[in-house]
């Protein structure tokens, strides 16, 4: 998911706001939305606690594929290789007709810079263009993320990923910025720490992969507060959705209240991808195959 960091502590029994999601009160997300199938991917964090780690990791990981594929999932986006490289990932893949329509992997910061060109070079195997950090970067990006804390900081940070993006650019690719709530909750007078990255960014180096539930949870209307601000920058959705029944938690695509559907149409024609996702809730209550298989349905409008 860009910036994986200080919100990785919400990612279970989560307690949101009162003023959270303010767009989608009176909202439900009953109705479908009806995107592209060559648009709809997944995050496949969304099966990290079923995939795990150590034997049987890899076995349950292609399991993963497999289902997608027969749910009629065309696109996947990875958050590791899974012990694989980046050449076997793309057999994989290929086994099981899928794309992969972006990558969360650390990017470095301006505190410890990462070997970005073999990152582009496993992009360019496995046919990616889209790619940025994100939550399911890994544990290693929380300290770096929480060492941003002034607005230098963040304008440091932005240039930084300035520079990441230009050397993606010239590679023909795309560095993405992955957002959660704290780039939203962080201000320095009238700017958002998002603001500051957009800011001091350039567009044709950086773009935007809104996480919509991150963006409620914030207490911010994503259409207002930002897709109407930045508009074509955001080239990729996080769908996700929010359930004020249950203290904010992160829900299954459909039965929270996040109106997708005017979502979608206020950004246009700019958006690449819809991926599905949702963060492992380790309480016995969730079955990714299930958030997979609805989400897939509420955005294909297969849900009958």
């Amino acid at each position: 998911m860009l910036l994986a960091a200080l919100s990785a502590l919400l990612f279970v029994g989560l307690v949101g706001p009162a003023n959270a999601a303010p767009s989608t009160a009176g909202h439900t997300s009953a109705d479908c939305a009806r995107v592209p199938l060559n648009k709809i991917s997944i995050q496949l964090y969304t099966f990290s606690a079923y995939i795990g780690s150590g034997p049987g990791a890899q076995q349950r990981h292609e399991e993963v594929l497999r289902r997608l594929a027969e749910m009629g999932y065309r696109n996947v986006e990875p958050y590791t290789l899974g012990g694989w490289t980046a050449e076997q990932y793309r057999a994989l893949l290929d086994r099981y007709g899928l794309k992969a329509s972006a990558r969360h992997v650390d990017v470095g910061s301006q505190f410890s810079e990462v070997n970005i060109e073999q990152i582009l070079e496993e992009n360019r195997v496995l046919g990616i263009k889209y790619f940025g950090s994100g939550s399911s970067a890994g544990a290693p990006w929380i300290p770096e993320q929480q060492r941003l804390k002034t607005e230098a900081d963040w304008v440091a940070y932005a240039e930084y990923l300035d520079a990441v993006g230009e050397q993606a650019r010239k590679a023909g690719q795309t560095l993405m910025i992955h957002n959660h709530d704290f780039e939203f909750t962080t201000v320095f007078g009238d700017r958002t720490a998002f603001d500051i990255l957009m800011q001091h960014t350039q567009a044709k180096n950086v773009v935007s992969q809104l996480d919509l539930y991150w963006v409620s949870f914030a207490g911010l209307d994503p259409i207002e507060d930002v897709i109407d601000v930045y508009g074509n920058r955001i080239q990729l959705f996080h769908v996700k959705d929010l359930n004020p029944a249950l203290n904010n938690r992160i829900e299954i695509v459909g039965r929270g209240n996040i109106d997708f559907p005017s979502i979608f149409a206020a950004a246009g024609g700019s958006t690449k991808y819809y991926v599905v996702e949702h963060d492992p809730r380790n309480d016995g209550t969730f079955d990714p195959f299930v958030a997979a298989q609805e989400g897939f349905e509420y955005l294909t409008c297969t849900n009958g």
